[in-house]
């Protein structure tokens, strides 16, 4: 099976990530990360459930990936969109968390709050804001939102990176 093997090398897959992230410019990397956002939030976004975005920054740091961005909404012609920018940002709010840490909240394994309380997901600057950010993430069920194989293979790693504590 290919995730057991995907999480015996987890530092490998670590370190290949993190050499795409380096290696894809930056205007291509805010480009596909926008898209894939405002297609996984579509119901938040028409819901206006990220209405509370707008004219605010939340930055996202992944630092085993050495990884930052920053996410906000923006007003389009039609309706309200993601924006992501990988340059800096004056963010509202911080919030923080390694690869394992992130793809167990976004898989649903672990709730948000877990992760929080056990100094596995880190929020700075405006409480309130990253409060409002971690109770909507808890909130997002991403089957049907995603691929089903993409789906299949995130609950997949997931659990695994449950069954190895060294990998969390």
């Amino acid at each position: 099976m290919v995730i057991p093997k995907v999480v015996d090398y987890w530092s490998h897959v670590i370190s290949g990530l993190h050499r795409i992230s380096v290696v894809v410019p930056k205007p291509i990397s805010e480009q596909i990360l926008s898209s894939m956002l405002n297609h996984v939030l579509e119901p938040e976004l028409r819901a206006h459930k990220l209405d509370f975005l707008q004219q605010q920054w939340v930055r996202i740091e992944v630092p085993d990936l050495d990884l930052m961005f920053s996410v906000t909404v923006v007003n389009g012609a039609s309706r309200a969109r993601l924006r992501a920018s990988m340059q800096p940002q004056p963010a509202s709010v911080t919030m923080r968390g390694n690869c394992a840490s992130l793809l167990l909240m976004v898989s649903g394994q672990v709730d948000p709050d877990t992760l929080f309380f056990r100094r596995k997901l880190l929020i700075k600057g405006d409480t309130e804001l990253g409060l409002e950010v971690k109770n909507l993430l808890d909130t997002i069920e991403l089957e049907g939102r995603l691929p089903a194989p993409i789906y299949r293979a995130t609950q997949q790693t997931a659990a695994l990176i449950l069954a190895k504590p060294e990998l969390r």
